[in-house]
């Protein structure tokens, strides 16, 4: 019997993540509100994506209609939404329950280790351009997603391998990573710099880095993130440092219209559980 997956929302990247995997076959239930509830059964689960179209009839469930633990609960909420997420799942733990979170950042680790015991909590993060079009659509675009799972203290578990081969399906690539927290500040730095610059600066990384002083000041700002996670004992690998650097230095020449919400991202905080 396969493992039961519970996706907390199926928005922008718990949706594409979710259909994909039930698609695949693996046994999905969504934890929805009524908002979304009556969207999806009205028009399905649609996916429009460079790498394939799917539209799906997908199993949902809201708070207060779970029956019984589930083996894997995959969460992508923004983190004004943890809280909130985690009383409505809540009824989907039992005591062999994997909870992989991909919010961004890295104090949801604590907050749900608190709550669920250490045991329950893996790494996780990944990397997917994706957004809800006006009819609740959800729209990929850019190179195939990633998803990356792993134990936090880095072990090679069985339990881990399972889960990774769990998490997975066609239309994006899982990995079973002995390193999910460096992984996690590794994308943490990228979208820590993406938002100081954009914000600070007003503009784009395209209108920022084609001023004289532009590159200079956004390599400055990429080098303080990484400082800030080599203090937190994560330095910065050279090929994420590196890719950081290209991505909002350089790329964005090519990419001019670049901005925070062209960037990979995930999540649902600003549409409906």
């Amino acid at each position: 019997m396969g493992s039961r997956i519970l996706v907390v929302g199926a928005g922008a990247v718990g949706g594409y993540f979710g259909a994909r995997m039930a698609s695949a076959g693996h046994d999905v239930t969504f934890l929805v509100r009524e908002r979304r509830l009556q969207q999806l059964r009205a028009g399905g689960l649609c996916l429009i994506s460079s790498v394939g179209n799917v539209t799906m009839t997908p199993r949902m469930v809201m708070a207060g209609g779970i029956e019984g633990p589930y083996d894997i609960i995959l969460l992508s909420v923004k983190a004004y939404s943890l809280m909130a997420a985690m009383n409505d799942f809540a009824p989907a733990v039992g005591p062999q329950t994997r909870i992989v979170p991909l919010l961004n950042g890295m104090q949801h680790l604590d907050i749900l280790a608190d709550r669920f015991g250490p045991a329950a909590v893996m790494g996780g993060t990944c990397f997917i351009v994706s957004m809800l079009d006006a009819q609740g659509r959800i729209v990929q675009t850019g190179s195939l997603p990633r998803l990356s799972v792993g134990e936090r203290d880095g072990s090679n578990t069985p339990a881990a391998r399972s889960i990774a081969e769990t998490l997975s399906g066609p239309g994006f690539k899982t990995v079973c990573s002995t390193h999910i927290l460096q992984d996690m500040w590794d994308k943490w730095v990228l979208l820590a710099a993406l938002g100081s610059i954009c914000c600070l600066m007003r503009g784009t990384v395209g209108d920022i880095a084609s001023q004289p002083a532009g590159q200079g000041f956004a390599q400055a700002v990429i080098h303080e993130c990484a400082s800030t996670a080599a203090a937190a004992g994560y330095p910065l690998r050279d090929a994420a440092l590196k890719g950081t650097v290209s991505l909002l230095c350089k790329c964005c020449f090519k990419i001019p219209h670049m901005c925070c919400r062209k960037i990979p991202q995930h999540g649902y905080g600003d549409q409906p559980l």
